[in-house]
């Protein structure tokens, strides 16, 4: 298998368990797709939407243009999680039950490298300029460009389940878990060392992401205040953006050039209302949505937008 290093320059000429709210609290949703919004890069190149379904009948990945679903991906896959796409256009693919990453070129024409996770469990996956970081259950590991095995390994002896894994623009890894006591966000500067708590009290944080000036964003899935939160850099944190056409929204990615922020919704036992919204960062509306080929038994996760951000 090719490292990443050695196919960046083929792709430029031509790359967890899910909390459900409903009765009794969270629960892990039994089929998991992610999906993004179509945009063009820089490049004019084609932009995609990608999404995973892990259920027991139905694994496999999936990439849209616009709505229109132009490929199915199964080899390898076991329980394909959280998504991320690189500025580049590369796609990852966290899958827990393989304990690995696989990486794809653009569309997902061809798998380019598999990442090793070790005796990790990826649930999510993130990356900036080909530096990769994923979240587990119990820690977030972190792969250094090029490589193909976790490069350092960050914990903290609090966390019970891991969620979300974010780099901000600066390079610096972020990585959302749940505690006894509840949710919260970790940093690690520069990927390395120990972790500095962003102690956030409002809502209970579990898809993060961060755009193009260090704020953070993330999802709320706790019932008294569900919705998406913004913060001041990692301060002062605040509810936002609810009451649009989502539900329990879980997982964030935002578009190539941070203008929508993209937001999945598995919903709940009392709203059949799976789904991918967009919403329009500057006016908080929503922008778009893709609706089809999700149901109760198959909703998104992840949310990865192709070409990515970062």
């Amino acid at each position: 298998m090719q490292t990443l290093k050695s196919f960046v320059l083929l792709v430029a000429l031509g790359a967890p368990a899910l909390l459900v709210a409903g009765c009794g609290g969270p629960q892990l949703a039994p089929n998991a797709p992610a999906v993004a919004p179509v945009t063009s890069d820089a490049m004019g190149a084609a932009s995609y939407s990608y999404s995973c379904q892990s259920a027991t009948s139905n694994i496999d990945c999936l990439v849209y243009q616009g709505s229109k679903l132009v490929r199915t991906l199964t080899k390898g896959l076991q329980k394909p999680l959280g998504v991320a796409a690189g500025k580049d256009g590369l796609f990852y693919i966290a899958d827990q039950s393989a304990k690995d990453i696989f990486v794809y070129s653009a569309g997902g024409t061809k798998l380019v490298a598999t990442l090793s996770d070790g005796s990790n469990a990826p649930v999510d996956v993130a990356v900036y300029n080909d530096e990769v970081a994923a979240a587990n259950k119990n820690t977030l590991t972190f792969f250094k460009k090029g490589a193909t095995k976790p490069t350092l390994t960050l914990k903290d002896s609090t966390a019970i389940q891991g969620s979300g894994a974010a780099f901000d623009s600066a390079g610096n890894c972020y990585w959302s878990f749940t505690t006894k006591s509840g949710a919260t966000v970790d940093e690690f500067k520069g990927c390395k060392g120990k972790p500095v708590n962003l102690k956030i009290s409002a809502g209970t944080p579990y898809g993060i992401a961060f755009d193009g000036s260090g704020n953070l964003y993330y999802t709320s899935y706790n019932a008294a205040g569900r919705g998406i939160y913004t913060c001041s850099g990692v301060k002062s944190c605040a509810l936002a953006f609810t009451k649009l056409g989502f539900n329990n929204p879980q997982y964030v990615n935002f578009s190539s050039d941070f203008s929508d922020l993209w937001v999945s919704d598995p919903g709940t036992y009392g709203c059949y209302c799976q789904g991918l919204f967009g919403i329009d960062v500057k006016t908080g509306k929503e922008s778009a949505k893709i609706l089809n080929g999700f149901s109760f038994f198959d909703p998104p996760t992840g949310v990865a937008s192709g070409p990515g951000p970062l």
